[in-house]
């Protein structure tokens, strides 16, 4: 149907049709109306907003009329929003043709004909926009407004073909959920977010957020690249379209979550660590071509108004004695001193005289801030020299103006940390072994790099990073996090349960403890059957300011509240899930068997159980529930079935096993009960209370 995201995001197409439609010598567009009566330009930030009734807005606004030179239709879509014709340019006589009566009738036939219209830029099977769309409102539109466009690659793995189909409507529907913006489907799991957010920074900060949100949902890939679109993006040689798809290529290049900005492809020499200055870098390459060692001192002048020395005459001025190095040139603020050799205790010496030398020379008030590299170090060519300057210069701005600091291992963690910043991973990863190289101990660097190794999908080798860390500093915070999350995800629940709970002792009472370590530490309690501790956990994550706009929190806290016996709080969570994320299979399975079990509904229950499993019926847990719900309203026959379904599917679920043990005695079959309960026994991840109960069935069976 119809929305105001129609009208913004095919704003062209549909302006261009409403004219053909209407066939009148008249400009036509759509605009928003306020209560005022005034109009307003469509833009993406305003498609949101919360739209005035119609039965509130003035009786005059209501109906077509005539304001200044424009004819105004005032026009509700299918979606209940509210949206104007607007036709101006009309022939004076021509408008007195037009009845009020003629004009209504006109508007709600032209969105009939803008409703079937708009289908060929749809996928009605994920109800998104398709690949077409995309590239109409990235090409054809004028934006007013900062907009960037996020083109989303996903992976994930189904068993069957109706898995994956199914994953991918639910990836469809979150996104839509989480963006509250146009999005647009290419096929294969590739995804289109445009979004309405002011700078770079923000467009990060988005990225990573649905990255996250997406890898909870079990995603094993989220990589992502984006742009900014506006009047600017026609400085590239090719469609701005086709850049956002190459820089998709490199997020992929870069790890499972990678991102990658077409501004930053774009902009190469721009990079921080980058000189982009060919003459100087061609006299570098001269000066050094024949140094078997040396040393490159940057000098960063940090106020005043000097303009940078270029000419002859200039570098004679402040040439240097010859036993302190050669001046280079100037680029921009930076100095550049070249030194034959790369002792350590001579360049330092050097350092200072030069440091002397131009503290003198630059004699009004400026600061020096000066980084140095040498060669050889590490595998770096001569040709890196230039660029460990520049780290080492970034290093120096954490240190305060005035510092001189030698490129090191943290210039290198720093270095990381920016390439990490920018989804540049692998990039990261190196910069951060080159550090450890350098210092083989320090623990930040470890951390670092066990981090990136985790975006890049090596496991092992990061969890090797954090245990090298915590056999340093056991109660190392991030590294506990860290170490949990990959044990968790190498199925390794003991080992990552013991990780978080010590980060979780390790917090202070006052602080507001981390979601990605509440949300996993939630679930695992939740997993043995610790239900009180897990509830507990979740209350806190609750009490986190901008929690209440977290669906997983509510589904979580709903099954929580469900195991304690708390039906009704159990029931308000999983509504308030529903009404973040009306598509949560999860909190519909939920609702529906507590509202079986509770007698408040049973064909209601029953029919939110099925509905989870229209949406994802290869989740065990739903096939689970719909079992017990079965088996409450005393249908044996189909609970057996259900619950069938779900050992399929998991063939070890425990809560499955011990529900078909029930099932079966409550059809007196007692040998087929006992053997199902000896399984629970004998497996080695059923819980204490799992075991409890399946000696309670054998017993009744016997």
């Amino acid at each position: 149907m119809l929305s105001l995201f129609d009208f913004y995001t095919l704003h062209q197409f549909i302006a261009d049709e409403a004219q053909r439609s209407l066939s009148l010598p008249a400009t036509v567009y759509f605009a928003r109306l306020d209560a005022d009566g005034s109009l307003h330009a469509l833009q993406l930030h305003s498609t949101d907003q919360d739209e005035v009734p119609f039965s509130e807005l003035p009786h005059q606004v209501l109906k077509p009329h005539l304001s200044e030179d424009k004819i105004i239709i005032p026009l509700t879509l299918p979606s209940e929003e509210h949206i104007a014709l607007v036709i101006t340019d009309v022939d004076p006589e021509l408008l007195k043709k037009m009845s009020p009566q003629w004009l209504q009738k006109t508007g709600e036939d032209l969105l009939s004909i803008l409703e079937l219209s708009c289908l060929q830029y749809k996928d009605t099977n994920l109800d998104l926009y398709n690949s077409h769309a995309a590239k109409a409102f990235i090409q054809c539109t004028k934006f007013e407004e900062p907009v960037f466009f996020l083109l989303i690659n996903t992976v994930f793995y189904r068993r069957s073909a109706i898995g994956n189909l199914q994953k991918l409507r639910e990836t469809a529907d979150l996104l839509q959920v989480l963006t509250k913006s146009p999005c647009f489907t290419f096929g294969y799991g590739v995804f289109g977010v445009a979004l309405a957010l002011e700078n770079r920074e923000q467009a990060l900060r988005q990225t990573r957020y649905l990255q996250q949100q997406l890898k909870r949902e079990g995603l094993h890939k989220v990589q992502v690249s984006f742009a900014k679109l506006g009047s600017d993006h026609s400085k590239y040689e090719n469609s701005l379209f086709e850049k956002i798809w190459q820089a998709l290529t490199v997020a992929e290049q870069r790890g499972p979550f990678g991102f990658c900005d077409v501004e930053i492809l774009q902009n190469r020499p721009d990079h921080p660590f980058k000189l982009d200055n060919p003459t100087l870098s061609a006299r570098l390459a001269q000066r050094w071509r024949a140094l078997s060692a040396f040393s490159l001192v940057l000098i960063s002048r940090q106020a005043g108004t000097e303009e940078p020395f270029t000419g002859p005459a200039e570098a004679n001025s402040i040439a240097l004695p010859q036993h302190l190095g050669e001046y280079i040139g100037e680029d921009d603020n930076l100095t550049f001193v070249l030194i034959p050799g790369s002792d350590p205790e001579e360049v330092r010496l050097q350092v200072d005289a030069i440091r002397d030398r131009y503290q003198e020379l630059y004699n009004n008030g400026l600061s020096l801030t000066i980084g140095v590299a040498s060669w050889p170090c590490l595998d770096f060519t001569k040709h890196d020299v230039p660029g460990n300057c520049l780290k080492a210069l970034l290093h120096s701005s954490y240190l305060g103006a005035g510092t001189t600091v030698f490129f090191d291992h943290i210039s290198l963690n720093i270095s990381g940390d920016v390439f990490f910043d920018e989804g540049d991973y692998r990039t990261a990863i190196r910069e951060y072994r080159r550090g450890l190289r350098l210092h083989p101990n320090d623990i930040n660097l470890m951390n670092s790099l066990g981090v990136a190794l985790i975006e890049c999908g090596q496991k092992r080798r990061a969890a090797e990073c954090f245990q090298n860390v915590l056999q340093k500093d056991p109660a190392n915070h991030m590294a506990l996090i860290n170490f949990g999350h990959v044990q968790q995800t190498l199925g390794r629940k003991d080992l990552a349960l013991q990780s978080f709970e010590l980060a979780y002792q390790g917090l202070e009472t006052t602080s507001f403890a981390p979601q990605d370590l509440l949300i996993p530490l939630g679930k695992l309690y939740a997993e043995c059957g610790a239900h009180k501790k897990a509830q507990a956990v979740l209350e806190q994550w609750q009490a986190c300011p901008g929690s209440e706009n977290e669906y997983l929190l509510y589904r979580l806290l709903g099954q929580s509240y469900f195991e304690n016996g708390r039906h009704e709080d159990a029931k308000s969570a999983c509504q308030k899930a529903l009404q973040l994320f009306p598509h949560d299979s999860v909190s519909l399975s939920t609702l529906g068997l507590l509202y079986v079990e509770s007698g408040e509904g049973d064909s209601l229950g029953l029919d939110l159980c099925q509905k989870a499993l229209e949406l994802d019926n290869q989740n065990p847990d739903h096939w689970y529930r719909l079992a017990r719900a079965l088996l409450c309203l005393m249908n044996e026959t189909e609970a057996l079935s259900a619950v069938k379904r779900c050992l399929q599917l998991q063939r070890y679920h425990m809560e499955g096993r011990l529900l078909l043990s029930r099932i079966y005695l409550h059809m007196k079959k007692s040998r087929l009960a006992e053997q199902a309960a000896v399984k629970v026994l004998e497996a080695a991840t059923a819980t204490v209370s799992q075991k409890h109960r399946a000696q309670q069935i054998i017993t009744e069976s016997a």
